[in-house]
């Protein structure tokens, strides 16, 4: 009798603790969802939990965490955060998505699990409604409830008090402009306006997988959000200090993550697979929760030797990316390029967002100014977009360049594709960099986070030129009118 005594006062001792924090809650109810498998605590673990507890507290509106794969963050986030909460607040409501909804209802499946288990019946008895317990919603009886939604699934004229969006990307899709949209206008449209009344607090708990997926977006945008950022490997001054007062604990570069877990060996090997797949891209992204690697991607900065001047005899082209939004949107680019003794210089870069009027007057300004400084051999390439209107565009602009050696050429075909030509040239040394602060930084940094980046206009247009010079032609182009 003793013992069956003392053995129910601890549990009941760990039952308190668990409802005063998630932590303790994790480790108490994690047999429910993995019976087989230790519970494995680490560092990381706590952050998480405490960050969410402030949530809960009104300390942090806004949550963003960045953390790999593997990392127990939908756990955390997505299944025991919300029966946790539940234990003071069974009236509170959910709105979690994912890019998956066959992720949402795996999650909204193992959370209410935990609800439905026997010690959390025990210490905290909240009954499910037999009448509303679905896949994709269930409610308590006090008014609770837990949607379960997928990035551009059909809004809800439900109002949460917490909005979870966890993996709001496909990775296999996130170089795609079109699908990395529809996940943030999904977000600005759909949830950004749900439980606004209610004060909703929103999480966000993903991978880095492009300088412009949702994260890029509300970190740029939004300055309510807690950034807990966490890659793999330690990279000193990543982690900002949270208001919490909290920060990376860790001291030594490349000290892991959740050693305990994931290893030197299982992290190496998992980079090597990552590169195979994905290049450097996916170790920066998935692991290290940078859009794009240290120093470059398919690009790398000390590629690319700056130099004052350019041999005489040389071959000339200025190649434009078009863009037509004034102040906004993509920028116009015309990179200038010249060719000599079998090395390739980067002479100018002009870029501006501009209207299509201003746009068509800085390429007709800057072929004069062209033609004065290095003659009327300078080659003009512009881009000429898809369609009859984009067709109809650059014949005009070509009527307007009367007398210059111009031709408005069709691209097909991806960017990276076009670009590997002059990227084997600049890692073999043959690329050079005309000395200019005024545009190098901006045109290096692009290049580094290409095809991650939120703009791709300069290495396209850089990607023209090259071509132009290197082939006579730029391959994947049609040419359509001459001058």
């Amino acid at each position: 009798m003793t013992v069956a005594v003392a053995r129910a006062t601890w549990e009941d001792v760990k039952a308190e603790k668990a409802k005063r924090r998630l932590l303790p809650f994790v480790e108490l109810m994690w047999p429910v969802v993995e019976p087989r498998a230790p519970f494995v605590n680490n560092w990381h673990i706590g952050a998480i939990c405490e960050h969410l507890e402030a949530v809960t507290l009104g300390q942090i509106s806004d949550l963003l965490i960045n953390i790999p794969p593997g990392s127990m963050k939908s756990y955390l986030v997505s299944v025991f955060w919300m029966p946790w909460e539940w234990i003071r607040h069974p009236h509170y409501r959910y709105l979690c998505g994912s890019y998956d909804e066959g992720l949402a209802v795996r999650d909204n499946r193992r959370s209410r699990d935990v609800i439905k288990s026997e010690p959390y019946q025990r210490y905290w008895p909240l009954p499910i409604r037999e009448d509303q317990d679905t896949k994709t919603r269930y409610d308590n009886v006090k008014s609770g409830w837990r949607i379960g939604t997928s990035v551009g699934g059909k809004g809800t004229g439900e109002h949460p008090h917490r909005k979870i969006i966890d993996d709001p990307h496909n990775v296999r899709q996130s170089l795609s402009d079109v699908q990395r949209q529809e996940a943030i206008t999904w977000f600005d449209l759909t949830m950004g306006s749900r439980g606004v009344a209610l004060n909703a607090a929103t999480v966000i708990v993903m991978q880095r997988l492009h300088e412009r997926d949702l994260s890029g977006h509300v970190l740029e945008t939004l300055g309510s959000f807690v950034h807990l950022c966490l890659p793999m490997r330690y990279e000193p001054k990543r982690m900002v200090e949270t208001p919490l007062g909290w920060n990376d604990p860790r001291t030594v570069p490349g000290e892991l993550l959740w050693p305990a877990l994931f290893d030197e060996e299982k992290v190496s090997k998992l980079e090597e697979q990552l590169r195979a797949s994905q290049g450097e891209y996916g170790v920066a992204g998935q692991l290290q929760q940078r859009p794009a690697p240290v120093g470059g991607g398919l690009f790398k900065r000390q590629w690319f030797e700056l130099v004052h001047g350019i041999p005489q005899g040389a071959e000339w082209c200025r190649a434009w990316d078009k863009a037509g939004t004034h102040e906004g949107g993509d920028y116009t680019v015309g990179v200038l390029m010249a060719k000599a003794g079998g090395f390739y210089y980067i002479v100018d870069v002009v870029r501006a967002q501009l209207s299509s009027g201003q746009r068509n007057a800085l390429i007709r300004q800057t072929a004069r100014m062209d033609a004065d400084r290095f003659g009327m051999g300078v080659k003009i390439r512009l881009e000429q977009e898809p369609g009859s209107g984009g067709k109809e565009s650059a014949e005009i602009s070509v009527r307007e360049l009367a007398g210059y050696d111009v031709q408005a050429m069709r691209a097909t075909g991806d960017k990276v594709t076009r670009a590997r030509p002059f990227a084997a040239q600049a890692e073999a040394g043959n690329v050079k960099l005309f000395a200019d602060l005024t545009w190098n930084r901006a045109f290096l940094d692009e290049l580094s986070v290409f095809p991650a980046g939120s703009h791709d206009d300069q290495v396209d247009a850089t990607s023209g030129a090259f071509n132009t010079l290197a082939l006579g032609f730029t391959p994947h182009v049609m040419k359509i009118v001459g001058f």
